[in-house]
């Protein structure tokens, strides 16, 4: 930086916007933190700090821009940082960095986390994921599914406690109930409290001092249930859906985690698909492409006949518009048909009509005969 000022510190422009010095502060702040081993510096956070706090103020900010970096820093105004920070926007962006590098700790006598703590020792289920076969034609149109799921629910003989129900449960003498340890810390701004769940009672504030037998302590067993799964039209092999709350259960009051539906649908012996759209592969022979003809093309929805154009290319595609994956928005795809027009080997053809072939240029009656005779043998073929 040619020039220190509290602009080029957060290195933003003069005119930079609240929002883009916020993002600049927490990006910065979290890479010169005192206890970020590698890149940590506590002058410059502590120069950051002052910046942040100077310019996310507009009252702070006008009297800075009016009167110059030197002036304010050296008798034109009071440093806000050594003032103390009475900006409560400016109080949540450190607490979001504090976060970050103390495990959830917070000022000490500073207000609770915004949006509160959930209840002690509530535990969110885990998520699960469970792998479902498709057949090709069930992706396409959605299926109604039952699947068995093997899923952790709260134990009914204990309500989820983990304790023999003679005995119940004791409060840990580690946290004194709390389910939290709370270890305090003097730095440069003042007391910083670091608070970490109980390693004792993982947070639930109770000991148990003699297991329930049918889920040894644990509070879960592991039950198969049946679960009715619609599928929806369209989805695609590799596809992951997700439903909510239909995973392993919570412990103490919390909710369950999610299931995952990771399909895998079976290939089709005639189909593919790309997307919405239908891909089919049909072979005709010489003739066929010649004089052209009607074949059958076999889509999702049914049979379609499909006219084949005299002097047919092979690697033609034919389109039937519609004819592919609908869904229930309306949106659908077309079935495509791509023409492969095989040719026959000289061993495939009789050697008389071989020899009218190489005759054809000879005159226009043998060249008719040649035709005749290429004609019955594809017809035969058919």
């Amino acid at each position: 930086m040619s020039e220190e000022n509290y602009y080029s510190l957060l290195e933003v422009t003069q005119n930079a916007s609240t929002d883009e010095m916020k993002q600049k502060y927490k990006k910065l702040a979290r890479k010169f933190h005192p206890d970020n081993r590698e890149t940590g510096n506590e002058e410059t956070f502590k120069k950051l700090g002052e910046a942040y706090a100077t310019l996310a103020d507009q009252q702070k900010r006008a009297v800075y821009d009016r009167v110059g970096h030197q002036a304010y820093t050296q008798g034109g105004g009071a440093s806000p940082y050594s003032a103390g920070f009475g900006n409560e926007e400016i109080f949540d962006d450190l607490q979001d960095i504090f976060e970050g590098f103390f495990g959830g700790g917070s000022f000490a006598g500073g207000r609770g986390r915004r949006g509160g703590k959930q209840g002690k020792g509530r535990e969110r289920g885990p998520d699960m994921q469970v792998v479902m076969d498709l057949d090709f034609m069930e992706a396409v149109f959605g299926a109604q599914k039952t699947i068995q799921i093997p899923r952790l629910i709260n134990c009914t003989v204990c309500s989820g406690s983990g304790a023999d129900l003679s005995v119940g449960t004791k409060t840990c003498p580690t946290c004194n109930g709390s389910g939290e340890i709370r270890k305090s810390s003097q730095s440069f701004l003042g007391v910083i409290t670091q608070v970490s769940t109980c390693p004792t009672c993982h947070g639930s504030g109770q000991i148990i001092p003699v297991p329930c037998k049918p889920c040894n302590g644990k509070g879960q067993i592991k039950e198969n249930q049946d679960l009715e799964i619609k599928i929806p039209k369209g989805v695609e092999d590799g596809s992951r859906l997700v439903w909510s709350q239909k995973g392993n259960e919570g412990k103490n009051g919390g909710a369950a985690g999610d299931l995952y539906l990771l399909l895998k649908v079976k290939p089709h012996e005639k189909l593919k698909r790309e997307g919405l759209h239908i891909l089919e592969e049909i072979d005709i022979n010489v003739w066929q492409a010649i004089v052209g003809g009607q074949i059958n093309a076999e889509t999702v929805h049914g049979i379609e006949p499909i006219e084949i154009k005299p002097g047919t290319q092979s690697n033609s595609t034919i389109s039937l518009n519609s004819k592919g994956i609908k869904l229930d928005t309306g949106k659908s795809g077309n079935h495509y048909v791509r023409i492969n027009v095989k040719i026959p080997t000289k061993s495939d053809l009789p050697s008389n009509l071989l020899e009218l072939i190489n005759s054809e240029l000879m005159d226009k009656e043998n060249k008719k005969s040649a035709l005749e005779g290429f004609a019955s043998f594809f017809k035969k073929k058919e």
